[in-house]
């Protein structure tokens, strides 16, 4: 099967950007192993770009004769073997699937109704690519929601990024606010991972009580206490009320990584290795030593999994090597190919956590080859039901493999 038509380009120009990026995919067609066209085009552009956001999809809706498009702003973006970091670029892929196989949507467009069926037999909304404004309130609720419209709770996506406000999402037009993308029936096969930037520094405990944002006890005991055994902070300092003594019995270099807290739903399975998978990553925002309480930057619930976590460069390259293994073997073992990739990454990775950029779709790129991919760097990651931080999400798109890719 074919792979996606892709292109990508930066410029200061918008115009001469697109038409490079378009160039890319007028030379591959006609190339053996490569689509003839596309019925569903995706497009990302840095916010240097934003402003032209209209004027970037008609010259797209023309030159390609695709009315179906979907796509935002990152302060970033991600393309075959690139990431394009705050200068103005544009990156793009042409989706050759069934015109019944998807539906665009946005706060204008409704997706389709939860458990229609096409008259192939399949279902019409099982996944959903998903953009999202950082502005709209609510955000957690509404991507939760958009979950419970899809078979399978499958979401993939992020939060737009960069300047000016509102950020342009494409979704068959300009659109600003709360949620847009598209949604994918039971006929393209895709499969997605999430890879956390984080290591655990211990094993996970059980939420027994806590109080909004505040863990009161984890394991039946204080948080404060177990968090700080965690940390390896000895005994007689660990009971201590003093806030600065605490602090300073921290090991420096987890202080320097900054402190995190995974958090996991107590119905969800437990896996082998915390920190990973079902976990959503949260800043540790402070301690009451007199109460010995610990806040977090989310709402935990009485019987929900919590791990200690930090900020590590080297786990998350670990970990995202881990990811593209597991894939590259899924796909060979059932005798699949890679048709095209979206990638979207939190702003935090990327150069301020690798130290270089482009080593993410670098990773990437050694592990899968060189597959058509965009994406983008976003404010906060969708993986199923769940808005992440601190993660990549990897999604492909699959179909049979050919002897001519």
């Amino acid at each position: 099967m074919s792979r996606f038509l892709h292109g990508h380009a930066t410029h200061p120009d918008w115009r001469m950007a697109t038409e490079l990026a378009l160039a890319q995919i007028e030379g591959q067609q006609g190339q053996a192993g490569w689509s003839a066209g596309g019925t569903l085009g995706l497009v990302y552009f840095t916010s240097a770009l934003a402003a032209h956001a209209d004027d970037i999809l008609a010259l797209l809706k023309s030159r390609c004769r695709i009315e179906a498009w979907v796509g935002t702003c990152g302060q970033s973006i991600v393309a075959t073997g690139a990431e394009y970091e705050s200068e103005p670029a544009i990156s793009l892929m042409l989706l050759d699937l069934p015109h019944d196989s998807f539906q665009v949507f946005s706060g204008r467009r409704p997706p389709p109704a939860p458990g229609r069926l096409l008259a192939d037999g399949s279902h019409a909304a099982v996944s959903a690519l998903v953009h999202a404004d950082p502005s709209t309130p609510d955000l957690t609720e509404l991507i939760e929601d958009m979950a419970g419209k899809v078979e399978r709770g499958q979401l993939f996506g992020g939060i737009a990024s960069g300047q000016p406000d509102p950020l342009p999402q494409i979704a068959q037009e300009v659109v600003h606010g709360g949620l847009s993308g598209v949604v994918f029936s039971s006929a393209v096969p895709l499969v997605l991972r999430v890879t956390q930037g984080c290591a655990p520094l211990a094993e996970p405990h059980v939420v027994s009580s806590c109080r909004s944002n505040l863990l009161q006890t984890l394991d039946g005991r204080p948080a404060l206490d177990v968090l700080l055994g965690d940390l390896g902070v000895e005994e007689p300092v660990r009971s201590s009320r003093d806030g600065e003594a605490l602090l300073r019995a921290v090991p420096k270099q987890h202080l320097r990584s900054g402190l995190m807290l995974g958090l996991a739903s107590g119905e969800a399975p437990r896996r082998a290795r915390p920190g990973f998978g079902d976990y959503v990553v949260r800043n540790l925002i402070g301690i009451d030593p007199h109460q010995r309480l610990v806040a977090m930057a989310a709402l935990p619930q009485e019987g929900d999994r919590i791990v200690l976590c930090t900020r590590n460069a080297q786990a998350a390259h670990g970990d995202l090597l881990r990811l593209c293994t597991e894939l590259r073997d899924e796909i060979e073992t059932e005798g699949q190919q890679i048709r095209g990739a979206v990638y979207v990454s939190c702003l935090a990775r990327g150069k301020a956590l690798f130290g270089n950029t482009g080593a993410e779709v670098g990773l990437i790129q050694s592990q899968l080859g060189e597959i058509p991919m965009v994406g983008f760097f976003a404010n906060g990651e969708i993986s199923g039901n769940q808005l992440y931080g601190y993660t990549g999400v990897l999604t492909l798109f699959t179909g049979p493999a050919s002897e001519e890719v």
